[in-house]
């Protein structure tokens, strides 16, 4: 009786152990489940990426595929090719499929299967290794009919300059199979949604059969600056395929000589008080004869008979007793002068700087407001490197006639939906674009 218990007892810690020592591997599998194209042409050729994804251990893994793609076996290949390594630790792993279609093939109907395989490479660990799988169904049909399809994937603007083209970025991915070449109307408008410009781009390029590319609309504005809403429409055969509202800031060309001075900092303020020798020497003078005349006196104060008796004391030789210690003094004295008269127009040109920014920091725009006289402009600091443009006519292109400083007002006389027209002086009218007004205030009479 008690060896029948230890014979069970013993062959079910062999069972137990045995079972210990089967290695599980749990949540295997590859996205998209598939590979498939019904528009390939002769000659063609695409890729398409796949995911490997995995849970449980996480341990390193031998990837390998293995294809059964019949007469397709040729037009596969594979990256980083049929076999590789899954990383310990990592969650997933991309591999892509590159497909070319010979130039020669039939026009049918093609089909296959692609197995990817995973096994440990950890072969020192006992027990039963189990190898995990999927399948990929492989469908391609090769045509002789032209097919388009464009898919838009995203649009986009940067900001930009005045005078600088604007250009709208377009990315397209081509799953037809012939060139897409899409077209673009591109309309403008201010915050208050008025148009402003529209434009039509029908030569950006194209995406090829079963790529991805990104195309550029660029185009000339004569907007000043400012921020406006751009509406950018995709259209491909008069179908529009994406359509988006984006905003975009057309901005001032920046001053080269105020960033040379912030560059250059101290030093430039100096250059451009002095700008050659000839500005400096009347100081170099004027320190020189300081200096003369400062060893002068102290060569004249230390012969006095009452300071001579103590001119061998460690303080008299300090103020000049001694011929090195009194041409010492006497250079100091001199070099101290001098940095006083360059530094002074200095500072000066530092309090003009502050001022300036003072001034160039106030809010930009143009402000309108209701009052007793009728409507009045308030123009605020430039829009532009020169000022704000007061135009002869309703048009950009127009003669500029006036040029509105910071701070000037304008009585308003009449009012389109783009444009004020202002009253420049008793003789002179001329109109504003509405895009520099920035606020409206409302008083009583």
């Amino acid at each position: 009786m008690n060896i029948e218990k230890i014979l069970k007892r013993t062959l079910l810690g062999i069972v137990l152990l045995v079972l210990s020592t089967i290695s599980v591997h749990a949540g295997f599998g590859v996205s998209p489940s598939n590979i498939d194209s019904a528009y390939l042409k002769p000659g063609s050729h695409f890729e398409q990426s796949f995911t490997i994804s995995r849970s449980g251990t996480l341990e390193e893994m031998q990837i390998t595929i293995e294809p059964a793609l019949k007469e397709m076996e040729s037009w596969f290949t594979f990256e980083p090719g049929n076999s590789f390594i899954f990383k310990r630790g990592d969650a997933t792993k991309e591999f892509k499929i590159i497909v070319n279609v010979p130039s020669d093939a039939k026009y049918q109907g093609y089909d296959g299967v692609i197995r990817v395989m995973a096994v440990p490479t950890d072969r020192s660990v006992a027990g039963v290794s189990i190898t995990q799988g999927v399948r990929l169904d492989a469908q391609l049909i090769v045509t002789e009919s032209d097919h388009v399809a464009l898919s838009i994937l995203s649009i986009s603007a940067l900001d930009t300059q005045k005078s600088n083209e604007i250009k709208i970025d377009i990315v397209g991915q081509n799953i037809g199979n012939v060139d897409a070449s899409p077209t673009v109307k591109i309309k403008i408008m201010n915050l208050l949604m008025e148009t402003l410009e529209e434009h039509e781009i029908t030569d950006i390029g194209s995406v090829k059969p079963n790529e991805t590319s990104t195309l550029i609309a660029q185009f000339k504005s004569q907007l000043p600056t400012g921020e406006y809403f751009v509406e950018v429409g995709v259209f491909l055969d008069g179908k529009e395929l994406r359509r988006e509202r984006l905003v975009i800031n057309i901005e001032n060309v920046p001053d080269e000589q105020p960033q040379e001075e912030e560059k250059d900092g101290f030093f430039a303020k100096i250059g451009s008080i002095f700008r050659g020798i000839g500005d400096v020497w009347p100081y170099i003078l004027i320190a020189l004869i300081i200096v003369l005349l400062a060893y002068f006196l102290l060569e004249k104060a230390w012969k006095r008979k009452d300071l001579e008796k103590n001119a061998n004391k460690w303080w008299a030789v300090l103020l000049g007793s001694r011929k090195e210690s009194r041409a010492a003094l006497s250079l100091f004295f001199g070099l101290g002068i001098l940095l006083i008269l360059l530094f002074f127009p200095l500072v000066k040109l530092s309090q003009e700087d502050t001022i300036r920014a003072d001034v160039d920091g106030e809010t930009q725009g143009v402000q309108r407001d209701n009052t007793a006289g009728g409507l009045l402009l308030h123009v605020l600091p430039r829009a532009t490197k020169y000022g704000y443009l007061i135009y002869k006519e309703q048009d950009l292109e127009s003669e500029p006639i006036y040029t509105a400083n910071d701070g000037e007002e304008f009585k308003v006389i009449d009012e389109t939906n783009e444009w004020f027209k202002v009253e420049v002086n008793k003789d002179i009218t001329g109109w504003l674009h509405k895009t520099s007004v920035r606020s409206v205030t409302k008083e009583d009479r």
